[in-house]
């Protein structure tokens, strides 16, 4: 991939511009160093706070997947978890059940509870500095920026808002909450790999998509639809993969 700065990725997305385009972002890894999904879960085990209200679903998970179902939901997520940790638990299932495994709490509970994980590792200062001039450019050209991200749509959105970020809309893994108190399943488009696509599609309105920005191969396929993919600090898998997408730019890392 050509390594190119943020003031070169601007320049492209320029030249390709035209009415309803819009630019889209994974989250973690992306707009930001880490997975603040996988650290708002870390912390529910930590705390043991994970309640009785996900432990049927837990244990139907694990059953489902040839482990241990443990009959302290805290147990079977940590059982789950550590299946994931192990590559023996799909990713794409693990990260719809970080999200549904807040099952019991009202949707404002599990948003400040996200927020307090947001502060506590300090994800302001794992802003990727280099995004930043790219998000000001879109906001200036009124080019809506979506967030479309594997991690629970309630954790995205706190730090979203706790950064401050000009975003238009956050695509991510949202549960059912009837009577706003969240139930142990996702609904509506599974935001993994070819999932995020779908999610665009539902969401966006019709808009074009002008750029696109991830960092792993599960976001290639949103990357390839886009008029202008960036990969953002690439994981090792991307990079491997890239070659079979010429048009596929890196960004540079600030200095």
């Amino acid at each position: 991939m050509p390594l190119v700065s943020s003031e070169e990725v601007i320049s492209r997305l320029s030249e390709r511009a035209s009415p309803g385009a819009a630019v889209a972002f994974d989250a973690d890894g992306t707009l930001w160093s880490g997975d603040i999904g996988v650290d708002t879960f870390e912390s529910l085990l930590e705390r043991r706070a994970v309640r009785a209200e996900a432990g049927p679903a837990l244990r139907r998970e694990a059953e489902s997947h040839g482990l241990e179902a443990a009959s302290d939901p805290n147990d079977a997520a940590r059982t789950l978890y550590q299946a994931y940790e192990r590559g023996s638990y799909p990713e794409s299932r693990a990260f719809q059940m970080m999200a549904w495994a807040f099952a019991g709490y009202r949707e404002a509970e599990a948003s400040a509870f996200g927020l307090e994980v947001i502060e506590r590792v300090g994800l302001a200062a794992r802003m990727h500095p280099e995004v930043a001039p790219i998000l000001r450019w879109a906001a200036t050209r009124s080019i809506p920026v979506f967030v479309v991200s594997a991690s629970p749509t309630l954790v995205v959105r706190a730090a979203i808002e706790r950064l401050a970020l000009p975003v238009a809309a956050v695509f991510a893994m949202s549960t059912a909450a009837p009577g706003g108190v969240i139930a142990p399943e996702v609904t509506g488009a599974v935001t993994y790999g070819a999932g995020k696509i779908e999610a665009l599609r539902r969401g966006a309105m019709g808009a074009t998509l002008l750029g696109a920005f991830g960092d792993s191969v599960y976001d290639l396929a949103m990357l390839a639809e886009a008029k202008v993919g960036v990969a953002v600090r690439p994981k090792p898998e991307l990079r491997a993969r890239a070659g079979a997408y010429p048009g596929l730019v890196e960004l540079a890392p600030a200095a």
